[in-house]
């Protein structure tokens, strides 16, 4: 009977043995890295507030090594258009933070970082572009829909009670009066100026250098090095390398990723939402 369990527990400890080596393997379990961490993380897609994909949000990421005692530098590799205003806002906090704290943090632009993707990026300390890519667009839009015409011929009417004269600023049952659109370019104006405003100081350019290309114009990677909106062309290679010499890494280091791959269903409700106009009125930092 003292040899049956203790084979028992021999096969336990064996099947939990090889199971903690699975999750090693599979998940590259953090313990078993040692040295300086350099944390590699993606701003991918459209930004937005969304929690339809959490687990893979670049703020979870952020934060997540933000926490991290043994991450020593940040590398964001960034293929954005943008998005969200608030959004863009919070990633722009996030790795300014990191600065902050003494954490240096290197871009590496890809195929596109527009508006609130070039935003977050404008916090880094040093920022690498490929010479093809499509970046800038520092300005900020709102759409909204006018069907109007639509409704009156299928024979839609709609009644509206309001608190105030702006409560429905935006419907898409009417036009916006002249009064709403002059609403609308003061708050536009002003978020704009946020963003003029954060890029300098990130940047340490004057403001009138950042103005003269916040027009909302797109930019290569070359134009922008021009502009001073980037530091230097080159890869995510070359941002991961600036960020050990700017980290003082001398020894070993690894790669730290903190993405998760969303499910089939957070895929899919992620790509249906980006199929419709968002309800109401919002402020985006997005590129066309």
């Amino acid at each position: 009977m003292v040899k049956t369990r203790r084979n028992y527990w021999k096969w336990v400890f064996l099947l939990l043995a090889v199971v903690a080596v699975i999750r090693v393997v599979r998940f590259g379990f953090n313990l078993v890295q040692f040295g300086s961490g350099i944390a590699l993380i993606r701003i991918e897609g459209a930004i937005d507030g969304s929690t339809l994909i959490p687990a893979s949000s670049a703020l979870d990421q952020l934060r997540a090594a933000e926490k991290d005692p043994q991450i020593k530098a940040v590398v964001l590799r960034i293929n954005s258009p943008g998005g969200s205003a608030a959004a863009s806002q919070e990633l722009y906090n996030a790795v300014l933070r990191f600065r902050q704290r003494g954490i240096p943090v290197v871009a590496s632009l890809g195929d596109i970082a527009a508006s609130g993707g070039y935003y977050a990026a404008s916090a880094a300390d040093y920022i690498y572009a490929n010479g093809s890519t499509i970046t800038g667009s520092i300005g900020v839009i709102m759409q909204t829909f006018n069907f109007e015409e639509l409704y009156r011929k299928l024979g839609i009417g709609v009644e509206v009670v309001k608190s105030g004269e702006f409560k429905d600023t935006g419907s898409s049952f009417r036009s916006l009066t002249e009064t709403e659109t002059e609403l609308l370019s003061e708050l536009i104006n002003d978020a704009w100026d946020q963003f003029v405003e954060d890029v300098a100081n990130a940047r340490d350019l004057q403001r009138e250098q950042v103005e003269a290309v916040a027009d909302g114009r797109i930019l290569t990677g070359r134009q922008a090095l021009e502009a001073g909106l980037v530091d230097a062309l080159g890869d995510l290679e070359d941002a991961t390398q600036k960020a050990v010499e700017l980290a003082g890494i001398t020894g070993s280091y690894f790669i730290r990723t903190y993405q998760k791959d969303p499910s089939l269903l957070q895929r899919l409700l992620s790509t249906l939402a980006d199929l419709f106009p968002k309800a109401g009125v919002s402020l985006r930092y997005q590129s066309i």
